[in-house]
């Protein structure tokens, strides 16, 4: 009788712990929606950015990894709606601007980091 209780409180909490987890995980949150979906106070959340140099471009992937002022290497995609300020103003620009300093706002998907605008500022 006793081991019945027992179990039979167990099944119950972990029923309100599954429970709560999953009304937790319901609830809508920042952190999942695209930039133009999370909005406050009538305008759009602004997109994370990086500034740091352009070290490489893979033209045939659609990518490429900027090296930022911490020294971390990120990995970027691209594709026809990415605005690209600078280097010809065209993404096939950025081939020839490795080296240079570029901010990159991006957005965070399912496939990692989709460059939103790349701003390639002028080799010093």
């Amino acid at each position: 009788m006793k081991l019945i209780k027992t179990l039979t409180w167990s099944a119950v909490i972990a029923a309100a712990v599954s429970f709560g987890a999953t009304a937790y995980a319901q609830q809508p949150s920042e952190q999942g929606k695209t930039p133009d979906q999370s909005v406050q106070g009538g305008k759009e959340a602004e997109s994370p950015s990086i500034n740091g140099e352009l070290t490489r471009v893979m033209p045939d992937q659609k990518a490429f990894t900027v090296k930022s002022t911490s020294g971390a290497e990120m990995l970027f995609r691209y594709n026809d709606q990415t605005v690209v300020t600078g280097a010809e103003n065209n993404v096939a620009g950025l081939a020839t601007s490795s080296g240079s300093v570029v901010t990159v706002s991006y957005r965070n998907d399912s496939a990692g980091n989709l460059a939103t605008r790349i701003e390639v500022h002028p080799k010093r």
